[in-house]
């Protein structure tokens, strides 16, 4: 059986801002795949951001 790796990020995103929201995916996903990571979960709304 072949092992798994899996991260998770949480990180503070900007309400409404989808460029600075996917920048900091992107960082954070290259910086799971070098370190061998198979898939990466962020929060909920990470792209987009909401207000409550």
């Amino acid at each position: 059986m072949k092992s798994v790796k899996i991260s998770t990020v949480q990180f503070e995103n900007r309400s409404g801002d989808k460029e600075y929201n996917l920048g900091v995916i992107e960082k954070f996903a290259a910086k799971a795949a070098a370190e061998g990571v198979d898939a990466v979960a962020f929060h909920e709304c990470s792209v987009t951001g909401t207000l409550f």
